[in-house]
C-alpha cells in the first residue's frame, strides 16, 4: 500500500539531519566506575541503542531502559544526551529540555550537535529566545568547521526565523483555548482529519482494533471511523466501510453537501480525489473529480463552496511541493482550467489541507512556509471587496505551536477542529475549541441602583464598610488557574467566592465606585462588571458603565 503523503510528511524534520544524530557511546568507567550494578546497567544502554535505531515503535522500551540507568547515575552527559535525543525524535519533544540542559552543564563541549538539540528542545518548549541563542551557537560552530553540513546551515537558519515568528505570535492575546477531543475520538495512535456532520463526527486513525487480523489491518495505515454525540457523550463508535465491506476505504477529506462527500484515493494514479455517497450501511463511489485530478500528480485535499461552483484544492503538479489551486464552474456547466493561487496564499514551501467557507470568502490551509513558528501552521485568508484573496495570516496561539497543525475545519459558529502532534508520544490528536469560561451576564433584576437605607440621625450607628470589587467571571464549576490566566492577564490577585451555587471570581478592593470602574476598564476583560459589597455581603452591581462614556 502506498504511503500517504499528506500524513507521513508531517513528521517534523524527519528528512533533515537533525534526527540523524547518533546515539552516543557511554563510557564504562565514567558511568559505572567499579560498581557491579553500574556494569549490569551498561547492558541496558546497549539494548536501548538497538531499540533506538528500530524506530518509534521501540522508543518507549528504549526510554524505559535509559531512565533506569539514569536512576543509577544522572550525571553522565552521554546518557542524558541519548535520552534527550530519544524524546526529540520519538516522544513529547519539550521533555528533552531538562536532559539537554544537564548535558550542557556537565560537558559544555561534548559535541557540536548538542547545541542544535538544545535549541530544538527550547523551540518546542516555546522558549524562543533561548532557542535562537543555541541555534546561533550551533551555526557558529559549523562555520568554524569549514562550513560543513551546509544543509544544516540552511535548515537551522530557517528554525531561527520560525522562533522569531513565535516571539511575535505568542504575545498576541486570545480569548479562547484549545483542548484534545476525548476518547474514543483520540487514542494512543495517530488520529487526524475530523469532520463534524450534525451530531456525527468522522475522523481517521491508524489504531488497531481487537477484531483486526493481518488481512484486514496494515500497521500505520489510516482508515475512517465515526462517532455521534448523544447526551453530551461521544458514542456509536464504528468503522467506515465501502460497498464491499472492506476497511480499505479512501480517506474522507471534506463534506460537499448532505449527500456527497469528498475522499482521497491513495491507490488511484499518484493520489486522486473522488466523490462518494453514504448508503444506510456503507459508502459508494460516485465519480472521480475529473476536473481536478491530473495523471502523475497528487491531489490530496479539496473544498467546495456551498453553491458548488468553486473548488480549491491542493496539488503537487507545480514542482513536487503542495500548492493551492482553484477552478470555477462556468456558464455551460463545465469547469474552468485549474489556476494556481498567488503568493498571498502559496509560498516557496508546502501548502496543504485546504478548507473553503460556505460563501467562498474565507479559506483556511496549512503551510510550513510563510511566518510559521515551526513545522506546519494553520493560516487564514479572506477575500477583499474586489474578490481578491488578501495576505494569509498565521492563526497564532493556541491553535498553532512549534509542532505540526493541520486539517482545520470550522463548524457551528466559531467552533473548529484541527490536528496536532503536540501531544504525548509525538502522535497526532484531534483538538477543538475550548471556551475558557462562560461570562455570566447579571440578571436585569440585579441592575437596579443600590439605595442605602436611611439612618436616623438621633441614633448612634456603626458606619457600614463598603468596598467595590471587579467580577471577571462566574461559573457553575470551578475554573482552573490556567483558564483564569488566559481570561485575565493583569497583576491583581484573583479571588474566588462560592455562594453554594456559583463560583465567582473577582479582583481588587476599591473604596470608591469611580476607582473600581476605572480599573474595570483597564482589566482587559470585556464582560467584567463592578460588584458592591457592604460589610462583606454583596449588595448590588454596576454594569455597562465606563468612565468618560456615561
Amino acid at each position: 500500500m502506498r504511503v500517504l503523503r499528506f500524513f507521513l510528511i508531517l513528521i517534523l524534520f524527519s528528512g533533515s539531519s537533525l534526527y540523524a544524530q547518533d546515539f552516543l557511546r557511554v563510557d564504562q568507567h565514567e558511568f559505572a566506575g567499579d560498581s557491579l550494578e553500574g556494569k549490569r546497567l551498561l547492558k541496558n544502554i546497549k539494548k536501548a541503542k538497538k531499540l533506538f535505531y528500530k524506530g518509534k515503535t521501540a522508543s518507549s522500551e528504549c526510554l524505559n531502559l535509559l531512565q533506569e540507568c539514569l536512576s543509577f547515575n544522572n550525571a553522565n552527559a552521554e546518557l542524558n544526551y541519548n535520552i534527550g535525543l530519544c524524546y526529540l525524535k520519538y516522544g513529547k519533544k519539550e521533555l528533552a529540555l531538562s536532559y539537554m540542559e544537564q548535558v550542557k552543564e556537565i560537558k559544555p563541549n561534548l559535541n557540536t550537535e548538542m547545541y542544535l538539540l538544545l535549541g530544538q528542545a527550547f523551540h518546542y518548549s516555546n522558549d524562543f529566545t533561548n532557542a535562537i541563542l543555541n541555534y546561533k551557537i550551533y551555526l557558529e560552530l559549523l562555520q568554524k568547521n569549514d562550513g560543513r553540513k551546509k544543509a544544516d546551515f540552511v535548515a537551522v537558519s530557517r528554525y531561527i526565523e520560525e522562533c522569531k515568528n513565535g516571539q511575535v505570535l505568542i504575545e498576541i492575546p486570545t480569548e479562547f483555548d484549545v483542548e484534545k477531543m476525548p476518547s474514543p475520538i483520540n487514542s494512543d495512535y495517530n488520529d487526524v482529519l475530523a469532520i463534524k456532520d450534525g451530531i456525527k463526527l468522522f475522523f481517521n486513525s491508524d489504531r488497531k482494533l481487537k477484531s483486526d487480523t493481518k488481512k484486514t489491518f496494515e500497521e500505520g495505515s489510516l482508515r475512517g471511523f465515526s462517532v455521534q454525540l448523544k447526551n453530551g457523550e461521544w458514542t456509536g463508535f464504528s468503522v467506515l466501510n465501502d460497498e464491499k465491506h472492506t476497511r480499505n476505504l479512501p480517506l474522507m477529506v471534506s463534506k460537499i453537501d448532505n449527500n456527497q462527500y469528498l475522499f482521497y484515493d491513495k491507490n488511484k494514479g499518484a493520489g486522486d480525489l473522488i466523490f462518494m455517497q453514504k448508503n444506510d450501511n456503507f459508502w459508494l463511489k460516485e465519480m472521480d473529480v475529473f476536473f481536478v485530478n491530473k495523471v502523475k500528480t497528487n491531489e490530496s485535499s479539496a473544498s467546495f463552496s456551498a453553491d458548488g461552483n468553486t473548488v480549491v484544492f491542493v496539488s503537487n503538479r507545480d514542482g513536487g511541493k503542495g500548492d493551492i489551486f482553484y477552478c470555477n464552474r462556468v456558464d455551460d456547466g463545465k469547469w474552468s482550467e485549474p489556476v494556481k493561487l498567488g503568493e498571498q496564499i502559496n509560498s516557496a514551501y508546502d501548502e496543504r489541507d485546504v478548507f473553503l467557507s460556505s460563501n467562498g470568502k474565507v479559506m483556511y490551509f496549512s503551510s510550513n512556509g510563510r511566518n510559521t513558528m515551526g513545522g506546519y501552521d494553520i493560516f487564514k485568508s479572506e477575500k477583499d471587496e474586489n474578490g481578491n484573496w488578501i495576505e494569509a495570516k498565521n492563526m497564532g496561539f493556541p491553535i498553532n505551536s512549534p509542532y505540526d497543525e493541520c486539517h482545520f475545519s470550522p463548524y457551528e459558529g466559531d467552533s473548529f477542529l484541527f490536528d496536532s502532534n503536540r501531544g504525548e508520544g509525538g502522535n497526532f490528536d484531534i483538538y477543538t475549541k475550548k471556551l475558557i469560561v462562560d461570562i455570566v451576564n447579571v440578571p436585569e433584576v440585579n441592575k437596579e441602583p443600590v439605595v442605602p437605607m436611611p439612618v436616623p440621625v438621633d441614633e448612634e450607628v456603626s458606619v457600614p464598610l463598603v468596598i467595590y470589587k471587579i467580577q471577571i467571571a462566574a461559573s457553575r464549576y470551578e475554573i482552573a488557574n490556567a483558564e483564569l490566566k488566559h481570561l485575565y492577564r493583569g497583576a491583581e490577585e484573583v479571588t474566588q467566592l462560592y455562594d453554594g451555587d456559583w463560583y465567582r471570581y473577582t479582583i481588587g478592593n476599591y473604596t470608591s465606585k469611580e476607582e473600581a470602574i476605572f480599573f474595570k476598564d483597564k482589566s482587559g476583560v470585556k464582560e467584567a462588571f463592578v460588584t458592591r459589597f457592604e460589610n462583606g455581603k454583596r449588595t448590588g452591581f454596576i454594569t455597562n458603565f465606563s468612565l468618560g462614556k456615561n
